[in-house]
């Protein structure tokens, strides 16, 4: 079991860098497809520190309940990697800045 969790954090890993890298190296394409000015393209690589802060504030009161450590683990993991992947498939502005801070939330 130790394996697995840590195999699911090392992809969750390479997934979040690949997903932190990927934002700026394609601002054109991004930019054009969802048709967003360079404030929202702005506010789309922000918002994920929004997530980062209000999540932590969480996990210190989760991580306080021993038995609730390893669940919310694997589970924050899991829903890490179906906000990362939702990403690439819409469309839309306001939803794509609600899987950013979601990805930064996980």
């Amino acid at each position: 079991m130790i394996n697995t969790v840590f195999m699911f954090v090392f992809f969750s890993n390479v997934f979040l860098n690949v997903d932190h890298g990927s934002l700026p190296g394609c601002s054109g394409q991004i930019k054009e497809s969802l048709g967003m000015n360079n404030f929202e393209f702005g506010m789309l690589g922000s918002v994920v520190y929004g997530g980062l802060t209000i999540g932590a504030g969480v996990a210190t009161g989760v991580f306080t309940k021993v038995n609730w450590i390893k669940p919310t683990l694997v589970g924050t993991l899991f829903c890490n990697s179906l906000a990362i992947w939702l990403f690439t498939l819409t469309n839309s502005f306001y939803f794509d800045a609600f899987l950013r801070f979601c990805i930064g939330f996980f």
